[in-house]
């Protein structure tokens, strides 16, 4: 049977890097044309004041420039562009899309941290079979972090914060390396705010765990190149780790000044400052809701977009 869907160009721009994504939605598999990544950081230096900074607007056209020279040179006309976090509460942000409209034909969607968390959710899913149990998907984006609790294709409960490693490094003066008090400020910010997680988990008692991209590729890589650690691959888009995987991760990131961490091999340059703060959000749930099984899924909220449209 052919595949009727269609080829589609996703946009997906975050708050500290923006994606671009060429493929169609395949017979239970996302088949990938092209794929890249440029970090933009749009929330540095106004994320927590609600603004997009110049420079950053600029950093962001520039990224544009060049997604507009691949999706020509694949020939997709069928366009999904979404803005996140940083986009749907910065106070330029609609006359920041409209300049994306005019110079580029772009129609961004600011879409709602609801809406990202269902995406999110569907673009995991295809990375690898979910499970007819319990299951926490897990983004730790720049602007926000999801949550969503699922049961195979069943979004139980979700919800989007806004705490991402962006507004947390901005919000918290944090040290080269961390300091003790700094990591517990952190970490008592955490409980407080995510008290929902929580509740929810003393509930569902949920023990697998699947971190979306982003941070978790991070993670795999830098434990991988970095720590020479062996992990097992469930599919070609996920890797089960350890509980203690996570926490010699960790330790690593958390001991490193940001000299060290520039020569780590698994660390990408852009994620270089906002790895502290994703690290220790990342143990820190992982500990708290008690994960026995976790999953490093390299699929989040491009896939899941891909994901949702449908053949005609």
């Amino acid at each position: 049977m052919l595949n009727s869907n269609p080829t589609v160009a996703v946009i997906d721009l975050g708050t500290n890097t923006f994606h671009l994504l060429i493929g169609r939605l395949g017979l239970n598999q996302i088949e990938e044309s092209f794929q890249l990544q440029i970090p933009v950081k749009i929330g540095q230096s106004g994320i927590n004041k609600g603004i997009i900074a110049p420079d950053a607007w600029e950093r962001a056209m520039e990224a544009l420039v060049i997604f507009e020279e691949k999706i020509k040179e694949f020939s997709v006309t069928n366009i999904q562009a979404t803005g996140t976090s940083a986009i749907r509460n910065a106070r330029n942000g609609q006359e920041f899309l409209l300049e994306i409209k005019e110079r580029f034909g772009f129609n961004i969607k600011k879409i709602e941290g609801n809406l990202e968390a269902e995406l999110i959710y569907k673009g995991v899913a295809y990375s690898f079979p979910f499970p007819q149990e319990p299951i926490w998907v897990m983004d730790i984006g720049g602007g926000s972090v999801e949550f969503i609790l699922g049961k195979g294709e069943e979004i139980i409960w979700k919800k989007s914060f806004e705490i991402g490693a962006a507004r947390l490094i901005d919000a918290f003066a944090i040290s080269e390396p961390i300091t003790h008090v700094q990591l517990q400020n952190l970490e008592d910010f955490f409980e407080t705010n995510l008290q929902e997680v929580w509740q929810k988990q003393a509930i569902y008692q949920a023990k697998i765990f699947a971190g979306s991209a982003g941070s978790f590729d991070t993670l795999r890589e830098v434990l991988e190149k970095d720590l020479n650690e062996r992990l097992e691959e469930i599919t070609g888009h996920a890797h089960l780790v350890s509980l203690g995987q996570v926490e010699k991760f960790t330790d690593f990131i958390l001991s490193s000044t940001v000299e060290e961490r520039q020569e780590m091999k698994g660390l990408p340059n852009f994620r270089i400052d906002m790895i502290v703060a994703a690290s220790t959000l990342m143990s820190y749930v992982l500990k708290r809701l008690g994960s026995t099984q976790i999953i490093a899924s390299h699929y989040a909220l491009k896939e899941g977009i891909l994901a949702n449209i449908k053949g005609s």
